[in-house]
């Protein structure tokens, strides 16, 4: 078994799930990665190589202990590959903090919401990071403002959506009772 900061290197065919392609990670890399970072640990920040082409990306589990990695579209696509192709996958442990910063205007906009910052907060991070470039990639002022008062809005959304199901279940629970 390899040192958790030692590279796991091993072939893996790639995989077509809906519109996603992805490799299945080895049981014993899988097994060694998830000690490394923590028995606990549902997804593993990783970086590494697949096919020489450089990756930083997060497993998920796939079950039974194992864990299956998502390839982003622009290395299959820059390697030529599809479903089916074998490649060879270099995985390390990323200890890098992956954490998002908050453009300041931005942070202003969601700390004048407390319940928007709060719902903010409870995203992933690869979705924190998204949401951030969406307002960043504004080329003007004014659509930048545009673009945090919706996200300010949608955040907002999520908790009534939120709030909704969880009385829907709750009533669901009481009635069902005997």
């Amino acid at each position: 078994m390899n040192r958790p900061d030692q590279p796991h290197v091993f072939p893996a065919r790639l995989r077509k799930i809906w519109i996603m392609r992805c490799v299945d990670v080895p049981r014993d890399v899988s097994k060694s990665l998830r000690s490394a970072n923590g028995e606990d640990a549902k997804h593993i920040p990783v970086h590494g190589w697949i096919e020489g082409l450089p990756m930083k990306s997060t497993l998920v589990p796939r079950g039974g202990g194992c864990y299956r990695l998502h390839v982003h579209s622009r290395i299959w696509r820059k390697l030529r590959i599809d479903a089916g192709a074998t490649v060879e996958v270099t995985l390390l442990l990323d200890t890098e903090p992956r954490e998002v910063v908050l453009p300041q205007d931005f942070a202003a906009g969601l700390a004048d919401e407390p319940r928007a910052l709060a719902t903010f907060n409870t995203l992933t991070t690869a979705l924190r990071r998204q949401i951030v470039q969406y307002v960043d990639s504004a080329k003007h002022a004014r659509t930048r403002e545009k673009r945090i008062q919706l996200v300010v809005r949608r955040m907002h959304q999520r908790v009534a959506k939120r709030s909704k199901r969880k009385k829907k279940r709750n009533k669901r629970a009481t009635s069902t009772s005997p």
